[in-house]
């Protein structure tokens, strides 16, 4: 997997909420999402999505407001990290959340329905362009 593909399924989880934090780093970790609006124009009744990093070799959170950084995967869960946005950097992938910063570095990842039903990335971003398309229209529609 590109880059390239691994930044866009964090920019698709825009407004999704990190939860969890499932493995050892390093090592495969599965990150649970809960992405509500995400979920339902999936229209496929889960509650959130697992992103699996295969061979993940860095996994740290540094909140804005602390110099402190969160090392440990079992705590990372307990952070409030919601996704706004993520970009490429020389060795690993930042994505950016409301309070702070969420460095990986990994080989690879897989999405997943909460039932273990695999979803491509292009039909993550195939319905997150649907859901902000539907929400550009309704806004417009409101004025």
């Amino acid at each position: 997997m590109s880059m390239r593909s691994q930044v866009d399924i964090w920019n698709v989880l825009h407004d999704g909420s990190i939860v969890a934090f499932i493995g050892e780093c390093p090592g495969d970790i599965s990150v649970k999402v809960e992405i509500e609006y995400l979920c339902e124009v999936l229209a496929t009744g889960s509650k959130f999505l697992w992103v699996h990093l295969r061979s993940c070799s860095d996994a740290v959170y540094s909140p804005f407001e602390s110099s402190a950084s969160v090392m440990h995967i079992v705590h990372l869960g307990d952070c409030d990290l919601e996704i706004l946005s993520a970009k490429e950097e020389e060795n690993h992938i930042s994505v950016c959340c409301t309070e702070g910063i969420l460095r990986l570095d990994y080989l690879d990842a897989t999405c997943e329905l909460d039932t273990g039903i695999p979803v491509p990335v292009a039909m993550l971003s195939q319905a997150c362009k649907k859901y902000w398309d539907d929400w550009d229209q309704h806004s417009k529609d409101d004025r």
